[in-house]
């Protein structure tokens, strides 16, 4: 039998046979031998179980996907707005019991005590400890009050309230426990003043010693002062803060009397209160700093 082309019984066209389509077999040349290529249909039958296991592997994903979206849908569903299904809700850390099987850290207090005002150290003589010297407190700076300029031109201070006072005022003083009096000397234009305070051992002696003050304080006329206000003529001034009591007096420069009620000499007076008082103010300031910054030092040093 022949196994050519329209060979066998029933060949092409023939009752009951298969329908050949002319033409290569796979895996058989174009007119080469008739014996099948075991090789290239091995490899072409491999092809074939390759796609259809990554086709396998495809729908398996494709229908896990699909699984995982229902059940997605079904939570979402379940916790709407309607009603229908129940979510729990985890709870929040601060819910949580506290694990009370371990012992609970314990802090020291570390606040500082209250620092003290500065007010406290002009006012209290166990406090106001820092040198009461013309260097330590007047300087040699000049004194600047809004804007306006005095040159210092001189100073002076010891431990003799009344040499710088007038004999009531210095009655006054003495009486109670004035312990020292600076003052200097300012001048600028036509005008100069002399400002002095005194220091004494409480607030209340401070106190009681402006509000008997009488007469003035002497002006300080020495070295390159102008003479001023030895022929009456001047304006005084008194005040206190703390255990500190402070004055002034002022005059034209040329030592004539003043005239009038709003003149330069008036607004030196003025200007040589507020300078005192800045003054007083600083040394409190200055000391209520350094008790800071030794108390902080202090507690560095103990922890």
């Amino acid at each position: 039998m022949s196994y050519g082309q329209g060979g066998y019984p029933g060949g092409p066209g023939g009752p009951g046979g298969p329908v050949w389509n002319p033409g290569t077999p796979p895996g058989m040349p174009p007119g080469g031998p008739q014996t099948p290529d075991w090789s290239a249909l091995a490899a072409d039958a491999e092809r074939r179980r390759m796609r259809r296991r990554l086709w396998t592997i495809v729908g398996s994903v494709l229908a896990a996907a699909a699984v995982g979206t229902v059940v997605a849908l079904l939570i979402v569903s379940s916790g709407d707005d309607s009603g229908e299904g129940t979510t729990t809700a985890l709870p929040s850390s601060s819910d949580l019991p506290p694990d009370t099987t371990k012992p609970q850290p314990t802090f020291e207090d570390t606040t500082l005590p209250p620092l003290p005002e500065p007010r406290d150290f002009i006012s209290n003589p166990e406090m106001d400890i820092a040198p009461f010297t013309i260097g330590a407190f007047f300087g040699d700076a000049a004194m600047e009050i809004e804007g306006r300029s005095y040159a210092q031109r001189t100073t002076e201070g010891g431990q003799d309230c009344p040499a710088a006072v007038t004999p009531d005022l210095g009655t006054v003083l003495t009486d109670h426990g004035c312990a020292a009096l600076l003052r200097a000397t300012y001048a600028t234009g036509d005008v100069a003043v002399t400002v002095g305070v005194a220091q004494f051992p409480s607030e209340q002696d401070a106190e009681a010693a402006r509000s008997e003050a009488v007469n003035n304080l002497l002006p300080l006329t020495s070295g390159d002062a102008p003479d001023f206000c030895q022929r009456g003529g001047c304006v005084a001034t008194a005040n206190q803060i703390g255990r500190y009591a402070y004055f002034t007096i002022a005059g034209n420069a040329d030592g004539s009397p003043i005239s009038g009620e709003d003149t330069p000499a008036h607004q030196a007076a003025r200007d040589g209160n507020d300078h005192a008082f800045e003054l007083i103010i600083q040394r409190g300031e200055a000391q209520a700093s350094a008790s800071a910054s030794a108390r902080v030092e202090e507690r560095e040093n103990n922890d």
